[in-house]
Formats: C-alpha cells, sequence, structure tokens
C-alpha cells in the first residue's frame, strides 16, 4: 500500500473518515504497524514459515523478495478479517514484542481479546513461551489477519452511520471500492493463497453489512472462481448459518456474536479458521 492509497479515503467528502483521520505525509508513513505485518506475511510466505523469525527485515528487501514470485509459497489457508488496528500498539496482532506475553501462563498479557480468540481457536491449550513463538505457530497453520481498515482510531458511532456501511462495502471491495481494499490486497498476495482457504468476518458490526451487499459478495465470487480458489467450509461466501447461535449471525462466516467486540472461538472454528 502506498500513500495514496491509504489517504484516499480520508480524502473523501462526507466519508466515513474525512476530518477523523489526519492526513498521512511522507514523514507519518509507513507505521510500525504495516512493517510488522509484512515481516510476518514474508516468513509465512517467503521463508514458508520455517526458520528464525525475520524481526530486522527492511520493507526494501521485502518488496524485493516478493516481486520474484517464484520464491513465494501458497502457504495462506485461513483468513480472518478484522477491522482495523488497534489504537494501543502493544494489542497488535502483529507486533512481535515478548511484552505481549504472559511467559508464566503461556497466554497473550491482558487486554488482548482479538490475539486470545485467535489462540484459544487454533491452539487450545497450548502454551507459548513467548509472542514470536506464537506467530510462528499461526504462520505454520497458514493464518493471516486482514485489517479492513488501515487506521489505528476508535470506531464510535460505527453502527448507527450509512458512512460507516459505505466503508465497509468501500474497503472490502463493492461498488466504488477504495484502492486499497481487501480485494485488491488478496490480489497482491495471490503468490501466497492456498488452493482452497477459510476466509471469515471477526465482527457482526461489519461482517453481515459485507454480506448483505450484492456487489461485494459478486465481486469476491468472481475472484474466487477467476484464481481457482474454493472455499472452505464449502458454499458461497454468504452461506447461513444453518444451526442458530443466540446473538451470533445469520451468516456462517461471521464469527462475532452481538455486544462482544472480539470474534468468539466457537464461531471462528465452525467458519473453518
Amino acid at each position: 500500500m502506498n500513500i495514496t492509497d491509504y489517504n484516499y479515503p480520508i480524502g473523501q467528502p462526507r466519508g466515513f473518515f474525512n476530518g477523523r483521520v489526519p492526513l498521512a505525509t511522507p514523514a507519518t508513513f509507513p507505521s510500525t504497524y504495516d512493517i510488522d505485518f509484512l515481516r510476518y506475511l514474508y516468513f509465512l510466505c517467503i521463508k514458508n514459515a520455517e526458520g528464525d523469525y525475520p524481526i530486522e527485515i527492511n520493507r526494501e528487501e521485502i518488496d524485493k523478495a516478493f516481486q520474484n514470485e517464484g520464491s513465494c509459497k501458497p502457504r495462506i489457508k485461513k483468513i480472518l478479517i478484522g477491522e482495523a488496528p488497534p489504537p494501543t500498539y502493544l494489542n497488535y496482532f502483529y507486533n512481535p514484542s515478548p511484552l505481549r506475553w504472559n511467559a508464566g501462563t503461556g497466554n497473550p498479557t491482558v487486554g488482548q481479546a482479538w490475539t486470545s480468540a485467535i489462540k484459544n481457536t487454533m491452539f487450545p491449550g497450548i502454551a507459548f513461551p513467548d509472542t514470536i513463538s506464537f506467530l510462528k505457530a499461526c504462520a505454520q497453520k497458514g493464518f493471516l489477519l486482514l485489517d479492513l481498515f488501515p487506521y489505528n482510531i476508535i470506531y464510535s458511532g460505527r453502527r448507527t452511520t450509512v458512512r460507516y456501511r459505505n466503508a465497509c462495502i468501500s474497503a472490502f471491495g463493492g461498488t466504488s471500492p477504495y484502492p486499497h481494499n481487501i480485494i485488491n490486497t488478496l490480489t497482491s498476495i495471490k503468490c501466497c493463497l492456498h488452493e482452497e482457504i477459510s476466509i471469515s468476518f471477526a465482527m457482526k458490526s461489519f461482517g453481515e453489512i459485507i454480506l448483505n451487499d450484492a456487489s461485494c459478495v459478486a465481486n469476491i465470487t468472481l475472484w474466487l472462481a477467476a484464481n481457482g480458489i474454493i472455499l472452505y467450509p464449502a458454499g458461497p461466501i454468504n452461506s447461513p448459518r444453518l444451526i442458530p447461535v443466540k446473538d451470533s449471525s445469520k451468516y456462517l462466516r461471521v464469527c462475532g456474536r452481538r455486544y462482544l467486540l472480539a470474534p468468539c472461538s466457537i464461531l471462528m472454528g465452525i467458519a473453518g479458521i
């Protein structure tokens, strides 16, 4: 993602982010969040989730590696779409800091509901000595957390505004999509994708907006077919939940319950994460 694409939603008149997020400058972009994500992606798809975790590699080295598609491994099998990076950097899923981990319990430190939910889904009862061990295990499972929005802000009032709904549709890749959207991101990392993947949405607040939108469903359906990728569990992206779960979405691939601010481990497991 470049600075122009990053700023595009911020400059849209009457858009959800207009006035909420300051325009990025060369001095403020890219953020630390970006390089943490890219290092994980490099470890997963270039290093084949093997060896030492690349905590010092820079953006230029990563870009160069991905330009050689022959070195890219189709490792990604599980994609969870979240809303955005947390305002507190320490809680960012891809932050390799040892301060995020309680070595005594083998679990994330307090305040990391998302990381805890992901760990409990894929590694129930397993203790990890540190953050990097956990991230390496996630990569070995082919897991990727993608953010719908790149802005680490507090998303107050998101459930009630038309502007938020339109932003979600654009950020996924529906009508009038932002340049930096989920479908474009998937295209940019296509060499990393396994032929069978699970795609799930972490929260009801935006997952149902996206799956209720015909353009979002049509665009991802066409994209999957064009790239020879099938979904697991089998069925369309907007598959219904055959067995209702209290306070949960009507859609199988939406893994958040009403009132929860993090995904539900049980629902993630059902959705293939």
